[in-house]
Order: structure tokens, then C-alpha cells, then sequence
């Protein structure tokens, strides 16, 4: 027993087969290339268990919401011709027709469309799909091969669809995770761009962009009154808490970072002391503008001790 208030003790033992040493410890961390050559072991794991029992629940209660919603579950064609879109497509060699290939959809697309014009006007399916894109770049974010709920309706407006989408997802974390995530938040793409530089923030993260162009159109210094003076410019600030404990080895690194996506750098202000004013501040920047706009700008981030 547990309480070892019972211990029993072995009189003798009997090998009955010798067993090799496993190549998965279920006490360690495993690595990728370990655990996909020996995938029967991994598999045995509790833990990847429950995670494939708890993706058959997900399917399951994902099929009878959008059957209870009127939706029908249409299987299309896996095998079809290449179409345009996001990435490319993995080709399939035919054997009746030679020269000639299949291509594996990257979404079927065309198929829910043939069938909304043939009276099917709410489809949906749990279903595989294929994208050849190259890993290593930042717009990789799918799997070359996966699997995604498909959903195509017509007569619907934009709200509504949403509305079952949201209602759909609610039902799962509520039935799976037994959490009630209750209404949620919704704002424009304009807003999210303009809040969070993003068109799916991380509403977890409390840093957000804050305007400051109207601080620095009268500058001398070309870099902010350039962007602050141009109608589509735009200057903006990201208040870090905590953030002036970073080395310029680092902040350099974020600046390269942010270069990938377009910028052409990062301008930053230490903030060690507010209190001291200039003093209390460490900028490259801060030789091209005066007490009272920096003042402006901690003021307006709510910028205060170690933040940048």
C-alpha cells in the first residue's frame, strides 16, 4: 500500500522474455526525430492518448453542432486540378494519363462553391488539405499537410456567420474544457491594426501602440516629421514595462527583427528615472527633441521607472 503499512516480499523470481532497454523514457523529454521512429511507443504515452481521444470528442461535438445548425456534412473530391491560390500544390503523377498529374487541394474551394450554386446552401467538413509552402518563412503557418473545418454558406450575413462560428467554438471549450468563454470581444480590422499593428492580436498581451504624430510634426528631425506630416504616415509608440533592462545588443536584434516585416528600425527612450526629466532618460533619439515632447510622449505610453 501506499501507506506502506504492507510490504511484500519476493521469494524468488522468474524471467519469463528479456526485453531491450526502451528508446522513449516516459520521465525525460523525448525528442521529435526519437518519438516519430518509434510512434507505436509514443502513442502509448497517457498523455498522446488523451490527446487523441480528446480529438475524436472535439469532431464528434463539432459534427452535431453544425448538424443541429442546419449545415450538411459533404465529402469532396481529394484528387482534382490545380487552381490558384495561397501556396503551391503537391502534385500527383497519373498513371492512366500519362504526362498529366492531380493536385491535392489547398481548400475545396471550388467544390463548396458548386454546391452552393446547387442548393446546398450551408455545407461544411472536417477536412485535409495540402499546402507546399516553405517552412523557414515568416508566412509559414500551416503544416504541409492539415486539417481545418470548412464551412461554406450562403444567404448568411457577415454578423451571423460569426455569431455560429462563436457559438460553435463556446460549445467545444464549455463541453471539452468544461470553461464558459462567455461573449466575445469584437473590434474592426482598423482598430486591431491600429491597437496592436495586427489583424489577430494576442488579447493577452496588455502593450499597445499609442499615436504620437501630432507630438512630433514640428521636429527637426526628418525620420519622425517626415511619417508625422504625411497624411497615410504614421508614428506610434510601444510602452515595454520593464523594458529598460534590454542591451542594445538586444534592442538591436528586435530592430533587425522588425526590419522583416518593413520598418526601417526602431527609435527607443530608456526611461531609468522619470523623475529626473532628461537625466533620468537614455535615447538616441532624445538630442533631437526637447524636455517638453518627451515629457509628452512618457506621459501619454504611461511610460514610468525601467520601462521603455
Amino acid at each position: 500500500m501506499a501507506t506502506g503499512e504492507i510490504e511484500v516480499l519476493a521469494s524468488s523470481l522468474t524471467i519469463i522474455n528479456r526485453a531491450d532497454v526502451l528508446p522513449l523514457d516516459s520521465n525525460h523529454v523525448n525528442t521529435e526525430e526519437a518519438r516519430l521512429k518509434y510512434r507505436y511507443l509514443d502513442l502509448r504515452r497517457p498523455e498522446m492518448a488523451q490527446r487523441l481521444k480528446t480529438r475524436a470528442k472535439i469532431t464528434s461535438l463539432v459534427r452535431r453542432f453544425m448538424d443541429d445548425h442546419g449545415f450538411l456534412d459533404i465529402e469532396t473530391p481529394m484528387l482534382t486540378k490545380a487552381t490558384p491560390e495561397g501556396a503551391r500544390d503537391y502534385l500527383v503523377p497519373s498513371r492512366v494519363h500519362k504526362g498529366k498529374f492531380y493536385a491535392l487541394p489547398q481548400s475545396p474551394q471550388l467544390f463548396k462553391q458548386l454546391l452552393m450554386m446547387s442548393g446546398f446552401d450551408r455545407y461544411y467538413q472536417i477536412v485535409k488539405c495540402f499546402r507546399d509552402e516553405d517552412q523557414d518563412l515568416p508566412s509559414a503557418d500551416r503544416q504541409p499537410e492539415f486539417t481545418q473545418i470548412d464551412v461554406e454558406t450562403s444567404f448568411m450575413t457577415a454578423p451571423q456567420v460569426r455569431e455560429v462560428m462563436e457559438a460553435l467554438v463556446r460549445h467545444l471549450w464549455l463541453e471539452v474544457k468544461g470553461v464558459d468563454l462567455g461573449d466575445f470581444p469584437v473590434m474592426t480590422f482598423a482598430e486591431a491594426e491600429r491597437r496592436y499593428g495586427s489583424d489577430k492580436p494576442d488579447l493577452r498581451n496588455p502593450m499597445e501602440l499609442t499615436d504620437v504624430a501630432d507630438l512630433l510634426k514640428s521636429v527637426e528631425f526628418a525620420v519622425f516629421a517626415g511619417p508625422a506630416n504625411d497624411p497615410k504616415g504614421r508614428v506610434a509608440a510601444l510602452r515595454v514595462p520593464g523594458g529598460a533592462s534590454l542591451t542594445r545588443k538586444q534592442i538591436d536584434e528586435y530592430g533587425n527583427f522588425v526590419k522583416i516585416y518593413g520598418a526601417k528600425g526602431l527609435a527607443y527612450i530608456k526611461v531609468n528615472e522619470r523623475a529626473k526629466g532628461l537625466e533620468g532618460i537614455n535615447s538616441p533619439v532624445a538630442k533631437f527633441l526637447n524636455a517638453e515632447i518627451i515629457e509628452a510622449i512618457l506621459e501619454r505610453t504611461g511610460a514610468s521607472k525601467m520601462a521603455i
